[in-house]
């Protein structure tokens, strides 16, 4: 995150440079033609500084912006790889814990215990037990 702050903070000062020589409000480098020439038609230099600031400060943002995205989307496909390391490593020990020996084999003697102990009623078997049955299946 640090250097996507350096990379924000550098294409801000690239840019608010480029917009002083620009604009004329640093008249430093005589390569660089200001944007006015005339003096009547010149803009009070607060005017020209006040854009260059606002303009600096919306490309910082941009370039933040764009830097966090990118740090976001490999973020989320670490929390996705983790995250599904994480399932698989828990589905694997409660499967293990579930289906151990000694809990199959005392389900197994539950259901024997249950089937030996009640014993099975014949008369349901019968014609005349239940008056409602047509007797067509």
């Amino acid at each position: 995150m640090r250097f996507v702050g350096y990379i924000a903070v550098f294409i801000g000062g690239l840019a608010t440079c480029y917009l002083f020589f620009s604009l004329g409000v640093i008249d430093i480098i005589d390569g660089i033609p200001g944007a006015q020439e005339e003096p009547s038609l010149t803009l009070p230099t607060y005017l020209s500084f006040m854009s260059v600031m606002m303009t600096a400060v919306t490309t910082v943002l941009a370039a933040l912006a764009i830097g966090i995205g990118i740090i976001a989307a490999y973020t989320f496909r670490e929390i996705k790889e983790v995250a599904q390391k994480t399932a698989a490593d828990t589905a694997g020990a409660v499967s293990e814990s579930a289906l151990s020996e000694i809990k199959v084999r005392a389900m197994v003697f539950d259901l024997y215990a249950k089937a030996v102990s009640q014993p099975k009623s014949l008369q349901e078997l019968e014609e005349g037990f239940d008056p409602t049955d047509s007797g067509e299946r």
